[in-house]
C-alpha cells in the first residue's frame, strides 16, 4: 500500500512540474483617448513578462498602441485557448481602470470600449486551463474612473483568481522614484522568490497575498490596499520555481 501511495505521489509531482504557463502582459501608459497619462505601467508589463519568460515560452507582451481592446480580446482568446486541463493562464494588466474592469489604449470618453471583467471571465471560460488567473496593477479611482456597478457580483461565482492592487475607491500608485507602480514592485519582489516563506520553491496565492498586501500597505502609509478573491485554496500555486 505504502509502494503504491509513494508511486502515485510521484506521479502527481511529475504532472504538476509538466504542467504549461499561458501569459499575456499588457501595460499602458499613454491613452488615445485622455490626457491623464500614467508613466509606469509599460515597465510594468515588460516586468512581470520576463518573472514567467524564466518559466515558459507562452508569454506576449502588448504595450502601448499595441494594447487595443481588439488586440488584447484576440490574443487572449488564442493564447488561452493553447491551455489544457492541469496548465494556468495568467493575464497581467497595467494601467487605468474602473470599477468593473480596466481600461485598454483606446477606451472612448463616457467609458466605451473597456475590458471588463465580464469580458475576462467570457475568454478565460473558453480555455481548459485548470488555474486562471488575473494579476491587476490598475486604479480603481483615477481620472477614468466612473460610477457603476460594482464587481462583487461576480466573486462568489468566479473561478479565477483575482488580485487587484487596490480597492474600488482608491488609487493604484506609482511613484517616479521607482521602476514600477507599488503593487507590481512587490508582485515583482514575491514571484521571484521573496514570497516563499517556507522556502519550497513554490509560491501560493496565501504566500502571494500575504506579502504583497504587507508591502503596498507599507509602502503607501495605508493608502492603497491590494484585495484577491476567486475561489481556491491557500495552496494554488501562483509560481513554481522548482523545475
Amino acid at each position: 500500500m505504502m509502494r503504491f501511495l509513494s508511486v502515485l505521489l510521484l506521479a502527481f509531482s511529475a504532472f504538476a512540474l509538466s504542467a504549461e504557463t499561458y501569459v499575456v502582459a499588457v501595460g499602458i501608459a499613454h491613452y488615445k483617448h485622455s490626457e491623464a497619462n500614467l508613466t509606469l505601467p509599460e515597465n510594468d508589463a515588460r516586468v512581470v513578462a520576463a518573472i514567467y519568460k524564466t518559466r515558459t515560452r507562452n508569454v506576449v507582451t502588448l504595450t502601448g498602441r499595441q494594447a487595443t481592446r481588439a488586440n488584447i480580446i484576440n490574443v487572449m482568446t488564442r493564447q488561452f485557448r493553447r491551455a489544457q486541463a492541469g496548465d494556468m493562464v495568467v493575464f497581467f494588466f497595467s494601467g487605468h481602470g474602473y470599477e468593473n474592469g480596466f481600461c485598454p489604449y483606446d477606451t472612448e470618453s463616457g467609458f466605451r470600449n473597456t475590458l471588463s471583467y465580464a469580458d475576462v471571465y467570457a475568454i478565460f471560460r473558453q480555455s481548459k486551463a485548470t488555474r486562471k488567473v488575473v494579476l491587476a496593477d490598475a486604479c480603481m479611482s483615477g481620472g477614468l474612473r466612473r460610477k457603476k456597478r460594482t464587481a462583487s457580483s461576480h466573486k462568489s461565482r468566479s473561478d479565477v483568481v483575482m488580485f487587484l492592487s487596490s480597492r474600488t475607491n482608491e488609487k493604484s500608485i506609482e511613484s517616479p522614484s521607482m521602476k514600477n507602480g507599488f503593487f507590481t514592485a512587490y508582485l515583482a519582489k514575491g514571484l521571484r522568490g521573496g514570497a516563499d516563506t517556507n522556502r519550497d520553491r513554490v509560491i501560493t496565492a496565501k504566500e502571494l497575498f500575504t506579502f504583497v498586501s504587507n508591502g503596498v500597505k507599507s509602502l503607501s502609509r495605508g493608502r492603497q490596499h491590494p484585495v484577491m478573491w476567486g475561489n481556491f485554496d491557500d495552496n494554488f500555486i501562483m509560481i513554481d520555481w522548482r523545475k
